[in-house]
């Protein structure tokens, strides 16, 4: 039987606020996105508050609708204690996709076929790929309209604004990371007994 650790879900929000904090560091340097009032390295001083909080929304929105998926959808080994290498491999990944966003963001369309279309091969060799299809277009959703609505309220802007303030390739940013939050969950948070 599978059990949450509470212990390790402030952790795995540490860890991704880090790792986002950097990812946002180096789209300030590249130009892929500027703040109106910048404290420090070019960032606001609530970018890591904003990021920690926004991973336990998603750590706590995971470990919630994973347990509840229609029979047809069933997520076990999604809730099964996992392996830090995969951890440590999906983070990585995700790290490189994210920094390729800030070097590759002057060729916002292209970035976009390379987000989407290296998507679809992850998914297609991955595990209980309905859960993974429905986590990555509600974070990828999720994650446009949040940052959409930063950039509506004036305080960034991203370099290409496609669709409510953000670029489209942002929402294949965002679909990448449903591996490492998967992943994240199995390594932090969920423990056989």
């Amino acid at each position: 039987m599978t059990r949450i650790n509470r212990s390790g879900i402030a952790p795995l929000a540490l860890v991704g606020t880090l790792f986002a904090t950097l990812g946002d560091g180096l789209h300030v340097h590249t130009g892929t996105l500027a703040y109106t009032h910048p404290s420090w390295f070019g960032q606001a001083w609530w970018v890591p508050p904003n990021f920690f909080l926004t991973f336990l929304v998603m750590i706590l929105a995971y470990a919630f609708f994973v347990g509840r998926l229609p029979r047809a959808m069933r997520a076990v080994n999604s809730m099964r204690s996992g392996e830090a290498g995969a951890f440590v491999e999906a983070l990585m990944a995700f790290f490189l996709i994210y920094a390729l966003t800030g070097f590759a963001n002057a060729q916002p369309v292209l970035l976009s076929v390379i987000l989407y279309g290296s998507f679809a091969p992850r998914w297609l060799f991955s595990y209980e790929r309905g859960w993974l299809a429905l986590l990555a277009l509600a974070m990828a959703l999720g994650g446009m309209i949040a940052e959409g609505m930063l950039g509506a309220s004036g305080v960034v802007a991203y370099r290409h604004q496609d669709i409510y303030h953000v670029p489209w390739w942002l929402g294949g940013l965002y679909m990448h990371g449903a591996f490492t939050l998967r992943e994240g969950l199995r390594f932090f948070v969920y423990r056989e007994d």
